[in-house]
């Protein structure tokens, strides 16, 4: 297993953290993509806190100075899915960029968005049954 980050958080640290931004279970539950019920679960027993949610947390933890981006609630959502070894390594240059992991992979897919923008409309104008799928249609 990659031990790019060394997870030695503990639910007092982030419960402390939370008073000290000012935020509350809900908004970490809703920031980490889970229900409110799971952060409780995370801080309220004896059991230890996922990997993956330590590494979320230490990731906003590591944004602080970022706040208002990870603030910023976005009507449109994407779900992805990374194996534990991706997800560390986002993680972990999320936090060298001092940022969250979620903004850094949407900053990412943005580049990708507006840095081949003829790629992007290529796969609008196939879904939308434009040329190109016309033009596979009649083989």
């Amino acid at each position: 297993m990659n031990s790019l980050m060394k997870l030695d958080l503990t639910a007092r640290d982030i419960v402390l953290w939370l008073k000290g931004m000012g935020r509350n279970r809900a908004w970490l539950a809703e920031n980490c993509g889970v229900q409110k019920r799971t952060v409780d679960n995370w801080l309220s027993s004896n059991r230890p806190i996922p990997r993956k949610a330590l590494l979320i947390v230490q990731g906003m933890m590591g944004a602080q100075s970022d706040l208002e981006s990870i603030e910023e609630a976005s009507q449109q959502n994407l779900v992805l899915h990374f194996s534990e070894a991706e997800f560390e390594s986002i993680c972990h240059i999320a936090r060298l960029h001092s940022t969250s992991p979620r903004k850094w992979v949407e900053g990412e897919i943005h580049k990708i968005i507006h840095s081949e923008p003829y790629k992007i409309l290529r796969m609008l104008d196939q879904a939308e049954g434009g040329p190109a799928e016309a033009e596979s249609a009649s083989e």
